[in-house]
């Protein structure tokens, strides 16, 4: 229980890092107006989602429900799996 706990964590941290450089890609103002506007939505996408994933961490942990954090880590690896996803798919081209 205590490494399902500490694996859905750390996916969550991952995904606060992630969050975290689209927040300095969208201070920088790098790019264009139309790769600024892609930028903010899918920041703004990703909080709301990790807002979610966060409520249901806390829940899942406090109730030790296996189930919870599961699904948790479930949510929470599907931005990482975009972010990689796309830097194989920069590697390849």
């Amino acid at each position: 229980m205590r490494l399902l706990r500490g694996a859905a964590w750390t996916v969550f941290c991952l995904d606060l890092v992630i969050l975290a450089q689209l927040g300095y890609a969208i201070l920088a103002n790098s790019g264009g107006p139309t790769a600024q506007a892609l930028t903010r939505g899918f920041a703004m996408m990703l909080g709301s989602g990790l807002l979610g994933v966060a409520v249901l961490l806390i829940v899942s942990s406090r109730l030790r429900s296996r189930f919870g954090l599961c699904l948790g880590l479930v949510c929470a690896t599907v931005p990482l799996c975009w972010v990689v996803g796309e830097i194989l798919a920069s590697a390849w081209e």
